[in-house]
């Protein structure tokens, strides 16, 4: 046992009894704070808890037979999640936690409140085993959620000096599969015309407009939903609609996704006048353009089922299934495949997106053209006539 140092504190109660419990002192975050309790062995075994938690513990002096249960352990760490939730100085989300704690989910159903000091790597493979129905990809985020949740109270010297999840080799590569090969869009099937009466049969006149701005300025649907009277700009020479906030899974109004979520972006005259009809018809008061009858952000749910219909409805099938992301991703295709972009940074700028990487391989080098294409047409036609 660590050594832990104890005070008393003596006390009359209601009756002029004279009470006795003994306290501990620690400090968490720079705040002075006190436990008490009557029972000197459980509050020392409390203690060595909170010097672990608060990691003010040596390793070496650590009680091991003091367990460190699972369920405790994703308490602190749900905490410390909801803490870091939409600080600017982080990209985790609420939305980031909700899948966390889907993964929790499944840990607790295999493991138990199990003592995360006794976990070894045979444990952590049995573990991977009952995971077998899950797809690999889905497992390998189960696998590393649990290892943060471990390595909150137990791993890094808290007390082992390493993380057990992270010494072993527990996914073999063959076992990792191929990469998704989305299919490349056929522009001269679905083509703006297309795409124009597939939100023409959507019932909703809020959800045409939301559509339409993903459809034009490929912005992401929460930002779509997100839109508010200060963020279009008609009076300006060229049309824009500023995103600064979006709206997250418990719809509540927040920042965008990435920092570079934070742009401007041109909208079509025609969507410009279709804007302000609808605008005018809103009650003076609304500043959200988009809100059902109760005064919420649209359902997304909702809108996924009425693009489906509206698409099933034209005997269709979406040539990526990226539900609602869909107007977003065929824009950002079509963009490229007209020529308007050819850098992956100016694109990224556009999009608010921060992966470089990912949108040279996805967008820029699938559909844009080389600058140099009319020159290497006039040298084939220059030099292979078959005539």
């Amino acid at each position: 046992m660590n050594k832990i140092k104890l005070g008393t504190r003596t006390w009359l109660n209601a009756k002029g009894k004279k009470l006795k419990a003994f306290t501990f002192t620690y400090k968490d975050q720079g705040k002075k704070k006190v436990i008490q309790s009557p029972n000197k062995k459980w509050l020392e075994q409390e203690a060595e808890r909170t010097l672990l938690r608060t990691g003010n513990i040596n390793p070496k002096n650590i009680d091991l037979s003091i367990s460190v249960n699972l369920e405790y352990v994703w308490d602190i760490y749900k905490k410390k999640c909801l803490a870091r939730a939409y600080e600017p100085t982080t990209r985790f989300s609420k939305t980031t936690f909700k899948e966390y704690s889907e993964h929790y989910k499944h840990i607790l159903k295999h493991c138990g409140n199990v003592d995360l000091t006794k976990i070894d790597a045979t444990y952590i493979a049995n573990f991977l085993d009952k995971l077998a129905e899950q797809k690999h990809e889905y497992k390998t985020k189960i696998f590393h959620t649990f290892s943060r949740i471990y390595d909150t109270q137990v791993g890094h010297n808290k007390p082992f000096s390493s993380n057990i999840f992270k010494t072993g080799s527990f996914f073999d590569k063959e076992d990792k599969p191929q990469p998704k090969q989305h299919c490349k869009i056929n522009f001269e099937e679905w083509n703006f015309d297309r795409i124009k009466t597939i939100i023409s049969k959507i019932p909703s006149k809020p959800y045409q407009l939301m559509f339409k701005l993903m459809a034009e300025t490929s912005c992401r649907p929460s930002e779509a939903r997100a839109a508010q009277r200060k963020n279009f700009h008609f009076k300006r020479n060229i049309p824009v609609f500023e995103i600064t906030n979006s709206v997250d899974f418990e719809k509540n109004l927040v920042p965008p996704k990435t920092k570079a979520g934070y742009r401007e972006l041109e909208i079509s005259v025609s969507l410009k006048d279709q804007l302000i009809d609808y605008i005018n018809n809103l009650p003076k008061d609304q500043e959200c353009l988009f809100l059902n009858a109760r005064g919420k952000f649209y359902d997304l749910k909702n809108m996924i089922t009425c693009l489906d219909k509206a698409v099933e409805s034209l005997n269709l099938k979406l040539p990526v299934d990226r539900k609602t992301y869909f107007f977003r991703h065929w824009n950002v295709s079509y963009w490229c495949y007209q020529g308007k972009y050819t850098n992956p940074f100016d694109l990224a700028t556009h999009m608010g997106d921060l992966d470089l990487k990912f949108i040279n391989t996805n967008y820029i080098k699938k559909y844009a053209t080389s600058k140099d294409s009319v020159k290497y047409s006039d040298h084939q036609t220059n030099n292979y006539n078959w005539n």
